[in-house]
């Protein structure tokens, strides 16, 4: 009988040997103490059975299976208003006012201090639950709802509607 050896560190193997994959490279016989660098993989299945790729078995802790994987925002996520244009200088603004530096702003909102800055910079804008922290920890609004047009209507500026526009027909 032929001896085999681990063809990553050539000690010889004493059992079967365990069928290992290392960062991508193809599966290899290796040992024991070589097998905890890699990924084991089963051995590749007969021709007639599949297609003779090796199935990767994954041991340790299992990743779930969804990861947070941050959606881009869409037109449906301002549905009750947007964010005002001038959002950085209000919330600066009010920041000062309460007399908070970045960081201790942060550390109130249980957020980075970067995410802060940004902010501040108009980099990004603040998602749901950031605007609702800064709105109510600084007591400013940040989302535009269209309530000044409103106003502008209710102060006896006369505006044309679609409904003084068109004639309706009934019969």
């Amino acid at each position: 009988m032929q001896t085999e050896y681990c063809e990553l560190c050539g000690a010889p193997l004493t059992k079967k040997g365990k069928l290992v994959q290392i960062e991508g490279a193809k599966p290899m016989k290796v040992c024991d103490k070589c097998a905890k660098l890699g990924t084991e993989v089963q051995a590749p299945r007969p021709a007639s059975a599949g297609f003779g790729r090796p199935t990767v078995v994954r041991k340790g802790p299992a990743q779930p299976a969804s990861a947070a994987v941050p959606r881009k925002r869409d037109m449906f996520d301002y549905m009750e208003g947007d964010i005002v244009e001038d959002f950085p200088k209000r919330i600066a603004a009010a920041r000062l006012a309460k007399g908070f530096s970045q960081k201790d702003l942060a550390f109130v909102l249980k957020m980075q201090e970067g995410d802060i800055k940004k902010l501040e910079r108009g980099e990004r804008e603040p998602t749901e639950a950031e605007r609702k922290k800064l709105e109510a920890e600084l007591g400013i609004e940040l989302l535009d709802t269209g309530s000044d047009s409103d106003s502008l209507q209710q102060g006896g500026v006369a505006a044309t509607t679609l409904g003084d526009v068109l004639q309706v027909k009934r019969k």
